[in-house]
């Protein structure tokens, strides 16, 4: 997808190379993803969004699916990026919105391995790193259709519309009510987030230079 986009802009085609970034294995104390429930009263289901806070990422979107989903509750867990006040997009849930903000590496990983769904609706990404992440902490993923970010789930995840707010909301739910879709798309993700390694991209972009360099 994103080489599709650097071609639509003008870039030479014979020139782009994709190297897919990688996922660092990283552990989670057991018992933060449990303390975290306790801080912010998630005393059941909810679902998780990570990133910087900018229009792009379409959190509005995911709101409004959030809308059509009763007593599940949104975690926001990120810093605000620009043109997006997150409290005022958050404002239509209530109670059921949490804005967690900035928030350290240990603790990101802890909220993916809390979540019972990570939904990732972004317009438009160069790669869509919290999907990986959140396929590695065995969390399953709804994302957008027609992105870079559908590569990165590549069937592990379920894809829908990032437009079209009751095919969120379905998608989500789905998840909610089928434990074992959500259990097939967590060994999915398992697999999927096993070949995107960084000793891959390294691999990778090692071979891109000795292209460079005619070897």
């Amino acid at each position: 997808a994103t080489r599709r986009d650097l071609i639509s802009a003008g870039f030479d085609e014979d020139r782009i190379r994709v190297v897919p970034l990688g996922v660092e294995p990283s552990e989670v104390a057991p018992e933060r993803a449990a303390e975290l429930r306790v801080e912010w009263g998630l005393n059941g289901p909810f679902v998780l969004w990570v990133g910087t806070v900018e229009p792009r990422k379409n959190l509005s979107g995911l709101v409004e699916a959030m809308l059509r989903i009763p007593d599940v509750p949104l975690v926001v867990v990120g810093p605000t990026g620009w043109k997006t006040d997150p409290e005022t997009v958050l404002q239509p849930l209530g109670k059921r919105a949490h804005l967690i903000g900035s928030v350290d590496e240990g603790d990101k990983q802890a909220w993916y391995a809390a979540a019972d769904v990570f939904c990732y609706p972004s317009f438009l990404e160069g790669f869509g790193l919290p999907v990986a992440e959140a396929m590695a902490r065995r969390t399953p993923v709804v994302t957008a259709a027609g992105t870079a970010t559908e590569e990165v789930a590549a069937g592990a995840g379920l894809v829908v519309d990032p437009s079209d707010f009751e095919a969120i909301a379905g998608a989500i739910a789905s998840v909610l009510e089928d434990q074992d879709l959500a259990a097939r798309l967590t060994e999915a993700g398992a697999r999927r987030v096993a070949e995107l390694t960084w000793q891959a991209a390294a691999q990778a972009t090692r071979e891109v230079y000795q292209e460079v360099l005619g070897r």
